[in-house]
C-alpha cells in the first residue's frame, strides 16, 4: 500500500507539472505579443529536497535608451533608431524579454535550474537569446529571523550568432528580522568562447527590501544594476541601475512566509512539498541615462 500511494503521488506530481507547463507557456505566447524588456529576478537562498519551481519572469519598458543617448519610443521613429546604433559600438538596448525556469531541488541543500531567455534588441527580431544551466549549495539555513546563505554558479549559451557564452557565480544572502526580509544577489561573471567582447569580470546585482503587510501580502523595494567591466566601468551614467517598489501576493502564505515570523510545527510530517503559488509585480525607475526610464515587472512561481 504504500508504495502504491508513493506511485499515485508521484504521478499527481507530474500531472501539476505537466498542466503548470502548459500554463506557462500559454502565458509565454501571450506575452511575446506585447512590448516588454528584460526580466528582474531576485534569487532566494532556500533549498527543498524534491521540490520542483516553474517561474516565468518578463517586464514592459518605456523609454528605452540607445548608446548615443536617444531614447527609442516605437513607432514611425524605429529605423531611425537603428540607424543611429548601427554607428555605436555598444550594444543596443532591448524591447523586450521573457525567462522561464524550471528548478529542482536534488538534496536537502542542492538545487539545479534551467532557464530560457527570449528578447528583442532594438536592432533584431525576437528570437531566443540564451540557455543558462545553475546549480545552487545552500550553505546556511535560514528558520526564522537570521541569515540565509548559499551560493550559486552558472553556465549560459547564447543561441544568436556573435555573442559569447557567459560563466557567472554568486552568494546570495537572506537577512530576517521580524516582518522584514532583505535579499542580495551580488553576480559576478565573465565572457567565455570565441565571441568574448572583454576578459575581466562583469557585476550584476539585485536587492530586495520586503516587509510583511499582511498574511498573503507584502510590499517591498527592489534595486538593480549591472556594470558590463569592472576593470573599465567608466562614469555612472554610462551603467544600468534601477529602483522601484514591488507588491508581492502568495495566495498559501502562512505567518512565516515572509520576514521570519512563526515558527515550524514540529509535529507535521515529513513528506512530499505542497503545491504553492507566488507572484509580484513592480515598477522600476531607471537612475541613469543608460536605463530605460520606467518599467513594469511580473514576476510567477508554482512550485510542489
Amino acid at each position: 500500500m504504500r508504495h502504491f500511494l508513493n506511485a499515485l503521488r508521484g504521478v499527481q506530481h507530474l500531472a501539476f507539472a505537466a498542466a503548470a507547463l502548459a500554463l506557462a507557456m500559454a502565458g509565454f505566447t501571450v506575452a511575446v505579443t506585447k512590448p516588454a524588456l528584460a526580466e528582474f529576478e531576485i534569487q532566494e537562498s532556500e533549498v527543498e529536497k524534491g521540490e520542483v519551481e516553474l517561474e516565468y519572469r518578463g517586464a514592459v519598458h518605456w523609454g528605452v535608451p540607445n548608446p548615443g543617448g536617444e531614447e527609442a519610443k516605437g513607432g514611425d521613429d524605429d529605423e531611425a533608431v537603428v540607424g543611429a546604433l548601427e554607428e555605436e559600438e555598444e550594444e543596443p538596448g532591448l524591447r523586450q524579454s521573457h525567462d522561464f525556469e524550471i528548478q529542482y531541488g536534488i538534496t536537502e541543500r542542492w538545487m539545479i535550474s534551467t532557464s530560457v531567455s527570449a528578447d528583442e534588441p532594438l536592432d533584431q527580431d525576437f528570437n531566443v537569446s540564451e540557455v543558462e544551466i545553475e546549480g545552487q549549495y545552500e550553505l546556511i539555513e535560514r528558520d526564522g529571523n537570521g541569515i540565509g546563505l548559499a551560493f550559486a554558479a552558472g553556465y549560459g549559451f547564447a543561441t544568436r550568432s556573435g555573442e559569447a557564452d557567459e560563466l557567472e557565480f554568486a552568494p546570495i544572502v537572506e537577512l530576517a528580522s521580524g516582518p522584514l526580509l532583505l535579499t542580495l544577489n551580488p553576480y559576478f561573471g565573465t565572457q567565455v568562447g570565441e565571441n568574448k567582447q572583454n576578459d575581466g569580470l562583469g557585476f550584476e546585482y539585485g536587492w530586495r527590501a520586503e516587509y510583511k503587510i499582511a498574511e498573503r501580502w507584502g510590499a517591498g523595494v527592489e534595486m538593480f544594476g549591472e556594470i558590463e567591466d569592472l576593470s573599465n566601468s567608466g562614469p555612472f551614467e554610462s551603467q544600468n541601475h534601477s529602483i522601484g517598489p514591488t507588491l508581492f501576493y502568495n495566495p498559501g502564505a502562512d505567518d512565516d512566509d515572509v520576514g521570519g515570523q512563526g515558527d515550524e510545527d514540529e509535529d507535521e510530517i515529513a513528506g512530499a512539498p505542497e503545491m504553492e503559488l507566488s507572484f509580484n509585480v513592480g515598477v522600476q525607475f531607471g537612475l541613469t541615462d543608460m536605463t530605460s526610464d520606467t518599467a513594469l515587472k511580473f514576476q510567477g512561481g508554482i512550485s510542489f
